[in-house]
């Protein structure tokens, strides 16, 4: 005849991976999508930071990249219009070094401005805090209209994933 013998012991399931969900930009919390034990996939959105100052800081780098395009067309213009009168002797060569020089400059600076386009977009992005696995979602401190610091010591929630389970004892 079978016999099953139950035990009881004392233990706390943990998933194998408790990830700290944290912001990478500061900002206000405006919006909580989810709620403390709620289950949740991979690419999910936990969170949204207040998105206008990225916004903003966005529109601003594309203005500067427009600036930046219009200096190197203008910078342009003067070497085309150089460059014959140097071939002719009208203008010394120096004064054509200078406008390329002025060209060249105006290039690095739509380089620039391009760059802080994408930085802005990423920062942007940023603001929108999405789950990197599936998993449970832990305690949830902050509260929305708190201020998130990127470098907070507190994450905004732990996510744990529990393809696999410890069982630890007190």
């Amino acid at each position: 005849m079978p016999v099953t013998i139950n035990k009881e012991f004392n233990a706390s399931l943990e998933g194998t991976k408790n990830i700290d969900i944290r912001s990478q930009v500061d900002g206000y919390l405006e919006k909580i999508y989810v709620d403390e034990g709620a289950f949740v996939k991979k690419g999910q959105p936990l969170f949204r930071l207040d998105a206008r100052p990225f916004t903003e800081q966005l529109n601003n780098a594309k203005a500067s990249v427009l600036a930046a395009k219009a200096n190197l067309s203008n910078a342009e213009i003067n070497v085309s219009k150089l460059e014959p009168l140097v071939k002719n002797n009208v203008v010394s060569d120096v004064q054509l070094k200078t406008a390329q020089a002025a060209y060249d400059a105006a290039k690095a600076n739509v380089a620039q401005a391009e760059a802080q386009v994408s930085n802005a977009q990423i920062n942007e992005g940023y603001t929108l805090i999405s789950a990197p696995v599936d998993g449970y979602i832990g305690r949830i401190p902050s509260k929305i209209g708190s201020l998130v610091v990127r470098n907070d010591a507190q994450a905004l929630t732990v996510l744990s994933e529990i393809k696999e389970v410890y069982a630890i004892s007190p």
